[in-house]
């Protein structure tokens, strides 16, 4: 019955597609660049191209056709799709930067043995390090537009 539903709606139907896609763009950059597969990019944030801003701006796109760009319909999915991709390159990206400069720190810390006033018990008991990939370079935030664009101009010529 999900199955059906995700099918039956087509702003759905093309969102989950554009998303799908992006993801698995990833995961073959990623081996090509790295020579062995990673299953953590078919489902992680960050990295080319940006499967959110593929997602909405394939819905937004769809809605267009839908419904009309004079559409409230529209009118939203372009608000939702300008706030996600704000997001990914704003907010997102300056989280994992900053992730990134204390998974630095907490490195160079442990391997200094430095001084610290709890004698390092907290960096041991966190040995897991912090997300660095969760926002978008504003090149992957357009590819994941391009590709979004791509998948919802495809999917209204496919189903005329």
């Amino acid at each position: 019955m999900v199955l059906r539903f995700l099918t039956y709606n087509y702003l759905i139907m093309i969102g989950i597609v554009s998303w799908m896609l992006a993801q698995l763009i990833k995961s073959i950059i990623f081996l090509c660049r790295n020579k062995r597969l990673d299953f953590k990019t078919l489902s992680g944030s960050g990295g080319m191209p940006s499967a959110h801003s593929a997602l909405v701006c394939s819905v937004a796109v769809g809605t267009a056709h839908e419904y009309g760009f004079g559409s409230p319909y529209f009118s939203l999915a372009f608000t939702l799709a300008v706030i996600v991709m704000y997001d990914a390159m704003g907010v997102r990206r300056a989280a994992g930067q900053q992730a990134k400069a204390i998974n630095d720190i907490a490195e160079y810390l442990k391997e200094n043995k430095c001084n610290l006033p709890d004698g390092g018990k907290y960096l041991k008991d966190t040995a897991c390090q912090l997300n660095e990939s969760l926002g978008h370079t504003p090149l992957e935030v357009f590819a994941g537009v391009v590709l979004g664009v791509c998948v919802a101009v495809v999917s209204i010529i496919w189903l005329r």
